[in-house]
């Protein structure tokens, strides 16, 4: 029998469980693609990796420089900071260890909530983009902006940047907190704190 042999009250209800299936699967769709609390790490995990080496991806970074972040994900929209940032460069022949970022705190930048800024999207393979203010281990050092991406293949990934101030009229160099910094970091979860 047809759907036009059908008696009437049947033949509509038959019309709209297809719309009512695609709206559930499009409510549950929304929640799974909101749903990030998977990238939480818990107690004893963090996530952890390195710079970008090519030297064009990198400034006023070295390519020695790993990274650690521990990570609510819950509170990545929250008025508190939803997680953590360190920073270790190894000490070579030169120079003695340095760390950039020392637990720093990842500061939500309030009226940022209120500007399509906030719901950033840039490249595939990426379900979540957040931008946070994070201040350095020197005190006199400027802060700097980092970008967490959360992404599809459960890694985390981590941009550093600081504008940095003009050379000086004499043409010497900014002091060091004061440098342009960019870097990115590509993090995967391990328990521990990543060797620093």
């Amino acid at each position: 029998m047809s759907c036009a042999a059908l008696p009437g009250p049947r033949r509509v209800a038959l019309r709209l469980a297809p719309l009512v299936l695609v709206g559930a699967a499009s409510a549950a769709g929304a929640a799974g693609c909101d749903d990030v609390s998977r990238f939480s790490t818990a107690d004893g995990e963090a996530y952890c990796g390195a710079i970008t080496l090519g030297g064009a991806f990198r400034a006023g970074l070295s390519p020695r420089v790993q990274m650690r972040l521990s990570l609510d994900a819950d509170a990545l929209d929250g008025p508190e900071p939803p997680g953590a940032l360190w920073t270790y460069e190894a000490p070579d022949g030169a120079t003695s260890e340095r760390r950039l970022l020392d637990g720093a705190p990842l500061r939500p930048i309030g009226a940022l909530a209120h500007d399509p800024l906030s719901r950033l999207e840039f490249g595939e393979g990426r379900e979540r983009n957040a931008i946070y203010a994070v201040s350095a281990s020197d005190p006199a050092a400027e802060p700097l902006l980092a970008i967490l991406s959360l992404r599809t293949d459960e890694s985390v990934e981590v941009r550093l940047l600081r504008p940095g101030r003009e050379p000086l009229a004499s043409g010497e160099a900014p002091a060091e907190g004061q440098r342009q910094v960019f870097g990115n970091f590509r993090l995967t979860r391990r328990t521990g704190t990543c060797g620093f």
